[in-house]
């Protein structure tokens, strides 16, 4: 559209000096040979100056143009020379290990079940001998394994070995939670009528005390799943295992022992700080491969 703008603009110059030209030639022909020639020196005046403008222009857009790769060109040289010194950084850096995350994944185990919480209390409460029964069921989805960011590592490259520590199991996560009672009864052991025997009977007057401990107990269930379901203790030594198990395979190409430590002292680093040689590099980059 800018383009077609500029076309006409040029056309309609170019016509009015044609009209010049053409009064200019009439003037001539009805022998006003002065004012014919004021028209053509006028026409060509005119001419002249839509000829500079536009040679004006061209030359601006240039020149613009030229400006415009001067600076692209050296926005190229600083990335260049950033990509150079970063190369050159990367040659002398030690490698890191920072990709054993995704392998150690495998290791966490997502557990979607229900159990029950059951209460039997028995409790003096003004004098009266109360009673609680109840079932809580519990539904949720529990994820287990290992924070990459608790192990501690190890490497004595004198012995070839890497010792890993901090390898300790447990409840990461839980993703849908849902508790809801079953059932929860408040009985009161007491005689009906004055001349019968005492037995367990539902009390009105216990309503309100009921539903509190229901929601108290409800929290409390709540609160402990933080750390963990209980239920599930079982789970941490075969989680433990396949870690050790990991651990040995990932690194068996890189170091010809591997050993597992309880505990780590100070001079055990995180996953990020074990530093190797470019050579052990090429191998662990084998391993990934691999693996």
């Amino acid at each position: 559209m800018k383009n077609s703008g500029i076309r006409m603009t040029g056309i309609k110059q170019y016509l009015l000096v044609a009209a010049i030209l053409l009064v200019a030639v009439i003037l001539l022909a009805n022998k006003l040979v002065i004012w014919g020639a004021v028209f053509i020196a006028a026409g060509l005046i005119v001419l002249g100056i839509q000829q500079l403008i536009q040679l004006n222009v061209k030359v601006s857009k240039f020149e613009d143009n030229i400006t415009g790769l001067e600076e692209k060109n050296q926005s190229l040289a600083k990335m260049n020379q950033k990509l150079i010194e970063e190369n050159e950084f990367l040659k002398e850096r030690n490698f890191q290990i920072t990709q054993i995350k995704s392998i150690l994944e495998m290791n966490l185990f997502e557990i979607d079940t229900r159990f029950k919480r059951t209460v039997n209390k028995t409790e003096q409460f003004n004098d009266r001998e109360i009673r609680y029964i109840g079932s809580l069921g519990v539904s949720l989805k529990a994820k287990y394994g290992i924070d990459l960011n608790e192990l501690r590592f190890k490497y004595m490259p004198e012995s070839d070995e890497l010792i890993v520590a901090n390898i300790n199991p447990r409840f990461l996560s839980f993703g849908n939670r849902k508790l809801e009672w079953e059932f929860f009864e408040t009985l009161e052991y007491r005689r009906q009528l004055p001349l019968t025997g005492k037995r367990w009977m539902t009390s009105d007057d216990l309503a309100e005390k009921s539903e509190k401990l229901k929601e108290e107990i409800r929290l409390q269930t709540e609160h402990s799943l933080e750390s963990g379901p209980e239920e599930f203790g079982w789970i941490m030594e075969p989680i433990r295992e396949n870690v050790e198990n990991t651990i040995r395979i990932m690194f068996k190409g890189i170091c010809s022992n591997i050993r597992i430590a309880e505990l780590a002292d100070n001079s055990f680093v995180p996953l990020e700080g074990i530093k190797l040689t470019r050579q052990e590099a090429d191998k662990l980059e084998i391993q990934k491969k691999i693996y």
